[in-house]
């Protein structure tokens, strides 16, 4: 009876031990902003007077979060537990992607999809791939993304294409990721809007 109590006694004061221990300071959550840098300048191209529209940027479920993607394995992803974006990618792809559009000037009007502009051509994007490749050496981010350019009123698809674009992290890190995802995201940015601004009628 005794050495049974003795066992009680000694697992509660673990179980106490271990409750304290998990009560100790954590890591905070840290907030990162997906960031692009602006446009080279390059050749001024008259812009057309049409009106596109981007509809908003869709994720395949794993990367529609706020939680940054890494793998440490070929076909595995896993988030980043203290680190996360500000808003999900997608959102926030969308955003930039409008941004560098009205910059090029390349069309009378860039609206929204929550404008209620009408519009001439429509722009869909996807979101495919969006991770940190924490398993290669030097580590990288890998973008896919899938865009297409339709014409609304004839119903037509005047262009498809997938664009890939990766960039090397300076650490092995979310904070490493995080620069490496703001230089892939530029690339695809520029990539994307010079094929608009071949692929659309004038």
């Amino acid at each position: 009876m005794k050495v049974l109590l003795s066992v009680v006694l000694m697992s509660a004061v673990i179980a106490a031990l271990s409750g304290c221990a998990s009560l100790g300071p954590q890591e905070a959550p840290r907030y990162y902003v997906l960031a692009a840098a602006s446009a080279k300048p390059g050749a001024v191209s008259t812009p057309r007077t049409s009106t596109l529209l981007v509809v908003p940027t869709v994720a395949s479920g794993f990367y529609e979060t706020q939680e940054i993607v890494y793998s440490r394995a070929p076909g595995e992803r896993a988030y980043y537990v203290f680190h996360m974006w500000t808003e999900r990618p997608s959102r926030r792809i969308t955003e930039l992607l409008v941004t560098r559009l009205e910059r090029e000037r390349l069309f009378n009007t860039v609206a929204t999809a929550a404008s209620g502009v009408h519009a001439n051509l429509f722009l869909n994007t996807y979101l495919t791939e969006f991770y940190h490749d924490a398993a290669s050496t030097p580590s990288r981010v890998t973008i896919s993304m899938t865009a297409e350019l339709t014409d609304p009123v004839a119903r037509v698809l005047l262009a498809r294409r997938v664009f890939d674009q990766s960039a090397l992290a300076r650490t092995k890190d979310a904070p490493g990721a995080v620069e490496a995802f703001g230089d892939a995201i530029t690339a695809i940015l520029d990539d994307i809007c010079a094929w608009v601004d071949a692929s659309a009628p004038r």
